[in-house]
């Protein structure tokens, strides 16, 4: 499996890089999908620009998918031709949502098993692990909401836009709370995790800064790598 968790900036010069190197494992088309943003300018505003920016990797093709909230064969259509997913930031409950209601969630898993590469940034990052933050659905009593993620790369959590000294106590608390322990990553923006193996346990850090292992306490400088 190929997957590159990161942590937001999507798209920006400094995200190249590391862009450039996840290109480097994919032997097809990248397609883009934003389904964090809203249906309509958002979605399109967002998926434009990660066609152009992986073009300017170097992709040799790149291709927006129509939105699946929108047009479900349509978007069904050129999802299936991508081996390399992308999933840009926005909000991870819209996310989380709309992978739950269509095909596309179950196609992000098959494309994994079947040697593709999918790439999450921001909100895209945090629905792919074993569980999520999510802000937009406090729970009565206000702590932040918390759900199952996809699972892609199991026993993990990603906080993303992670700063140093930068307190993130009320995400920190409620991914306490699940209901097995989890690798909590800090990803700070223009970096991330790639991660690779069949059971997703080798990961190197990319990207400008190093992740944070929050759970552990300490930094992987870019390059390295972490046992997940």
């Amino acid at each position: 499996m190929t997957v590159c968790l990161q942590g937001g900036g999507e798209f920006s010069p400094g995200c190249r890089p590391m862009d450039e190197q996840l290109l480097g494992y994919v032997d097809g088309p990248v397609v883009v999908t934003a389904l964090a943003g809203a249906p309509g300018r958002e979605y399109r505003t967002a998926t434009d620009n990660g066609v152009r920016h992986f073009r300017a990797c170097g992709a040799g093709e790149v291709i927006g998918a129509p939105d699946v909230r929108e047009d479900t064969d349509g978007a069904l259509r050129v999802l299936r031709t991508a081996r390399l997913l992308v999933l840009p930031g926005g909000s991870p409950a819209r996310l989380l949502t709309a992978l739950r209601t269509s095909p596309v969630g179950q196609h992000v898993l098959d494309l994994v098993a079947d040697g593709g590469a999918v790439m999450g940034a921001s909100a895209g990052a945090m629905v792919l692990g074993a569980w999520t933050v999510l802000p937009e659905r406090p729970g009565p009593d206000g702590e932040l909401g918390l759900e199952e993620g996809l699972g892609l790369v199991p026993g993990v959590a990603v906080v993303p836009h992670w700063r140093t000294g930068a307190s993130r106590s009320d995400w920190l608390r409620a991914l306490a709370g699940a209901p097995a322990p989890l690798t909590v990553l800090g990803l700070p923006e223009e970096s991330g995790l790639l991660v690779q193996g069949a059971k997703a346990g080798i990961a190197s850090a990319v990207g400008q800064h190093a992740t944070r292992v929050v759970s552990e306490d300490r930094d992987v400088p870019v390059g390295e790598e972490l046992s997940l």
